[in-house]
C-alpha cells in the first residue's frame, strides 16, 4: 500500500462521512416540530466542519485525544462566529459579553420551548440551541465511533438525541425517522466489522496458505456476517411483536399533542398549548385539575391564558419574552381600561389542590391579587393579563373583581367610543382573510347600524347563542382545523363546540373594529360534599375577550347554554338572546368573610433563567478550567508520541535509525498491552510478537523485514545497513501497530489513545532530566 493510500485509510474518511450523516438523521424529526428550517443549514455546516476536521487530523496522524479536543474547539468557534460574532474581541476571542449573549439566547429558547405547541417558531435562541446540541452530538459520535473505533458506543449519543426529537412530536413516530438512524448506525458497525473481520482467518493469513499446515483453515468472515444479519432480523421482528405505548415527552410545553395519553387512560391537560380543548371534551376526561373554594355566589370561569394569534386556520399559543413580564413577585397591576365609575365587587378564590403544571395558573378575572405559598414565585404578563408561574404550587389564593357588582348595571357611555387601533397590537384586529366575506356579511346582518361596542358585542353573542346554532363536538369536514376555511365552514353549518363559537365572535367583533382575543381555561366545575368545587379536564372551555371602552378587556359567552355558563350580567340583552339561560350558583350557603387587606406581595424569588444568568460567570470559569484540564490531558498523548519516536531524531547512522525504529515499535505495542519480547535475538523477538498478536500477510512481512534489518544492524559489519534499507521501516512500524490496534479491545484502544503508557514514561523522563544537576566544568 502506498503512503498516500495509508494516510487516506488512517483518516477514515468514509467512516467520518457516515457518522456525520447519522448525526443529521437524528435531527430529522425536528423538522416536524418547527415552523421553518432556517436552523438546518447552520447545523449541516457545523456537522460538516466536525467531520472534515476529524478526517484531516486523523490523516495527519494526530493523537486521538487531540483530534477530539480540536474538533470541540472548532465546533465552539463555529458557533460563536455564526451566532455571537458581534460580541467577540476583534471577531476572534470570546468576551464576557459573549457569555451574557449566550445566556440571552438560551433563555429565549427556553421560553419558546415552554410556551409554544408544535410547530414552534425558530428564533435565534432556538436555532443556537439546536445547532449547539447537534455540534456536540457530532463531536461525540465522531470521537467515539470513528476516532475511537467504537461505533457501538456511538449509538448512545445518537439514541439520546433521537429520543428527544421523536418524543416531542407528540404522535406516532414515522418509520423512516428510525430507519434512517438505524441504517446509518448499522453501516458504522459494518465498517468496523469489516476492519475486524479482515484480521480473521482468510486467504491473506499464512495458516490458510498452507505454510504451517496442509489443510486450509475455513474462513469465519461469512459466518460473522450471517450472524449479524440474523441478529438484525431478530431485533426487527422482536420489536414488532412487543406492545407499543403512546409517546411521552421530555420537555414541557413543546409539542404537547392532545391525542397523547398515558397507558392508564389518563393524560395531561394540554389545551393550554394547543388552544383547543377538543380531546378532553371528547373523552370526558376526569383528570383532576383544581379543587377550590370561593366567596362568590355567581361563579366565573377560571382563566389560564389568552392569545390573539390566529394562523393557518387555528389559534396559536402566545410567545412570551422575559422582557415583557413583570419582575418576580411584583404585585399584579390594575386591570387596564376599567373605569372608576364601573361597579365592581371583590371576590376571593382559594385553591386547595392544583394539578396544572407551570407556567400555567387558573383563576377568575380580572385578577387583583395573587398569594402563593412561601418559596413559590410568579411573573405576570400585563399584555394579556396572564400569570406565568415560575415554580409548581399545590395551593394559592386570589382576589378578582366581579364587574357590574353582581347586578350588571353599568354607567352610561360604556362602549360608546370606538377603540383607537394605534393603542393595540395589530394582531387583536387581524381578520382571517379566507373567511372575511362570510364574517363581514353575517356581522352586517346581526349588528345592523349599532355603533356602541358593548351593544354590538351583545348582539353578536346572542346571535351565536340562539337556537339557530347547535353545540356539538362533531364538526362538519368544512369546519375542521385542517379545512381551507374552518370559520366560514362553522358559520355555514352552524354546528361546533366552544372553540368555534368563540372564534366566530372574535372575528365578527374584529370586523367591527373591536379588539378581540381568545381566552382558554375551565368552567367552574362541580360542587363537592365538603363545600369545595372540583374542576376536571373535561371542564375545559374557551371564550372571547373584547376591549370595551370604559371596561377594558371584557369576557363574553357566545357558546350555547348546554355547554357553558350564562353570559355575564353586563352582557345580557334586555330582550331576546337566550330564552332559558343556564346559570351556575354555589349550592352551599356562602360564608361571609371579613374584608381583608390585600395580602402582601410574595418576596421576589429568582427564576431559573435569573439563576442561570447569575451562574454564567461561574459556568465560564468551570468551562475554562475544564478546557485547561483537557489541554493538560492532551499533553500525555503528545508526550507519548515524542517518547516513542524521540530516538529517531537523535539517531545519526543507519544502524542507530534501525534501533530507533525497533524502539518505536516496542513502545507503541506496549501502549496496546502487548508484552515486551525477551532480550534475545531479533528473530526471536519477531517470533514473540507474531505469537502474541494477530497480523495478516502484509503485517507479518513488515515484522519479518524489520527483524531482518535489525539483525544485520546489530551483528553485521559496519556499513552493512544502508540508508535505502531504513526508509521503508517507518511504514512497516505503522502497519504493524495499526493491525494490532484493530484486533485490540476498545477499552485498551481508548486507554492507548488518551493515557498511553509511553506518555507517562515520556513525562517522567523529561522531569527526570530536568531534575538532574548540571555537570560542573
Amino acid at each position: 500500500m502506498r503512503l498516500d493510500e495509508e494516510a487516506f485509510a488512517r483518516g477514515m474518511w468514509p467512516e467520518g462521512l457516515v457518522a456525520a450523516l447519522a448525526t443529521l438523521a437524528v435531527a430529522w424529526p425536528l423538522t416536524e416540530l418547527l415552523r421553518d428550517n432556517s436552523w438546518l443549514w447552520p447545523a449541516v455546516l457545523m456537522v460538516g466542519v466536525v467531520a472534515l476536521s476529524g478526517a484531516v487530523l486523523r490523516t495527519l496522524d494526530v493523537p486521538p485525544s487531540v483530534v477530539a479536543l480540536l474538533q470541540l474547539l472548532l465546533g465552539l468557534a463555529g458557533l460563536m462566529l455564526t451566532y455571537l460574532r458581534e460580541t467577540l474581541w476583534r471577531g476572534l476571542l470570546p468576551t464576557g459579553e459573549t457569555l451574557d449573549q449566550m445566556g440571552v439566547l438560551l433563555r429565549e429558547a427556553g421560553t419558546v420551548l415552554q410556551t409554544y405547541a408544535a410547530p414552534a417558531p425558530v428564533t435565534d435562541g432556538v436555532s443556537f440551541l439546536l445547532v449547539a446540541v447537534l455540534t456536540l452530538t457530532a463531536v461525540s459520535v465522531d470521537s467515539m465511533g470513528v476516532t475511537g473505533r467504537a461505533p457501538a458506543s456511538a449509538g448512545i449519543p445518537l439514541a439520546a438525541g433521537f429520543l428527544v426529537s421523536v418524543s416531542n412530536t407528540g404522535q406516532a413516530m414515522e418509520p423512516w425517522y428510525f430507519a434512517a438512524v438505524a441504517v446509518l448506525w448499522l453501516v458504522m458497525l459494518a465498517q468496523q466489522g469489516h476492519r475486524v473481520l479482515a484480521g480473521w482467518s482468510s486467504a491473506d493469513r499464512r495458516e490458510a496458505r498452507g505454510d504451517d499446515i496442509g489443510v486450509k483453515v475455513p474462513t469465519y468472515r461469512g459466518l460473522g456476517q450471517a450472524l449479524g444479519a440474523l441478529a438484525l432480523v431478530a431485533a426487527v421482528l422482536g420489536a414488532a411483536a412487543l406492545p407499543h405505548l403512546p409517546p411521552t415527552f421530555f420537555g414541557d410545553g413543546l409539542a404537547r399533542n392532545p391525542d397523547a395519553r398515558t397507558a392508564g387512560g389518563g393524560g395531561d391537560v394540554t389545551f393550554t398549548e394547543t388552544m383547543d380543548p377538543a380531546q378532553d371534551l371528547r373523552n370526558q376526561s376526569r383528570t383532576p385539575v383544581l379543587t377550590y373554594r370561593t366567596s362568590a355566589t355567581r361563579l366565573e370561569p377560571l382563566r389560564v391564558t389568552a392569545t390573539e394569534r390566529w394562523e393557518d386556520g387555528r389559534w396559536v399559543a402566545p410567545q412570551r419574552t422575559q422582557g415583557g413580564l413583570t419582575q418576580v413577585g411584583e404585585p399584579v397591576p390594575p386591570p387596564p381600561g376599567l373605569g372608576e365609575d364601573v361597579p365592581v365587587q371583590p371576590q376571593q378564590l382559594s385553591v386547595t389542590g392544583n394539578s396544572l403544571e407551570p407556567p400555567h395558573l387558573a383563576t377568575s378575572t380580572p385578577l387583583v391579587t395573587l398569594d402563593l405559598p412561601e418559596g413559590a414565585a410568579y411573573r405576570f404578563d400585563p399584555e394579556d393579563r396572564t400569570v406565568v408561574l415560575q415554580t409548581p404550587v399545590e395551593s394559592y389564593e386570589t382576589t378578582y373583581l366581579a364587574v357590574g357588582g353582581g347586578t350588571g348595571s353599568l354607567p352610561d357611555g360604556v362602549g360608546a367610543a370606538p377603540a383607537d387601533p394605534a393603542q393595540f397590537d395589530p394582531e387583536v384586529l387581524e381578520l382571517d382573510p379566507v373567511s372575511l366575506p362570510a364574517v363581514e356579511q353575517l356581522t352586517a346582518e346581526v349588528v345592523g347600524g349599532e355603533t356602541n361596542t358593548l351593544e354590538t358585542a351583545v348582539l353578536i353573542q346572542d346571535h351565536l347563542r340562539s337556537s339557530a346554532y347547535t353545540y356539538s363536538l362533531t364538526l362538519a369536514p368544512e369546519a375542521q382545523d385542517d379545512a381551507s376555511d374552518p370559520i366560514g365552514g362553522f358559520l355555514a353549518t352552524r354546528q361546533g363546540y366552544c372553540v368555534q363559537f368563540a372564534t366566530a365572535m372574535v372575528m365578527m367583533a374584529r370586523s367591527e373594529g373591536i379588539p378581540s382575543r381568545m381566552a382558554v381555561g375551565f368552567l367552574p366545575g362541580d360542587p363537592q360534599p365538603d363545600g369545595t368545587r372540583a374542576v376536571v379536564a373535561s371542564d375545559a372551555h374557551t371564550w372571547p375577550e373584547l376591549w370595551i371602552e370604559g371596561m377594558g378587556w371584557t369576557r363574553f359567552e357566545p357558546t350555547p347554554g348546554v355547554r357553558s355558563e350564562a353570559p355575564p350580567a353586563y352582557a345580557r340583552a334586555q330582550e331576546g338572546g337566550d330564552t332559558a339561560p343556564t346559570t351556575t350558583t354555589v349550592t352551599q350557603t356562602p360564608t361571609p368573610t371579613e374584608e381583608q387587606a390585600p395580602a402582601p406581595a410574595p418576596q421576589p424569588d429568582e427564576t431559573w433563567q435569573d439563576r442561570l444568568a447569575d451562574l454564567l460567570p461561574l459556568i465560564g470559569r468551570v468551562l475554562l478550567g475544564l478546557l485547561l484540564l483537557a489541554l493538560l490531558l492532551a499533553l500525555v498523548p503528545l508526550a507519548g508520541r515524542r517518547h516513542r519516536e524521540g530516538a529517531l531524531a537523535e539517531a545519526s547512522t543507519p544502524a542507530e535509525q534501525v534501533e530507533a525504529h525497533w524502539t518505536w515499535l516496542t513502545r507503541s505495542l506496549r501502549d496496546l498491552s502487548v508484552p515486551d519480547p525477551p532480550e534475545r535475538s531479533p528473530r526471536a523477538m519477531g517470533r514473540h510478537y507474531r505469537s502474541v498478536t494477530t497480523l495478516n500477510r502484509s503485517g507479518e512481512a513488515s515484522l519479518d523485514r524489520l527483524s531482518a534489518v535489525l539483525e544485520r544492524a546489530r551483528y553485521g559489519r559496519p556499513g552493512t545497513v544502508q540508508a535505502g534499507q531504513v526508509e521503508p521501516l517507518g511504514d512497516d512500524v505503522r502497519r504493524i501497530v495499526e493491525q494490532v490496534r484493530e484486533g485490540t479491545p476498545w477499552n485498551v484502544r481508548a486507554n492507548a489513545a488518551l493515557l498511553p503508557r509511553s506518555g507517562m514514561d515520556g513525562i517522567r523522563s523529561m522531569l527526570g532530566r530536568r531534575g538532574r544537576p548540571g555537570r560542573r566544568g
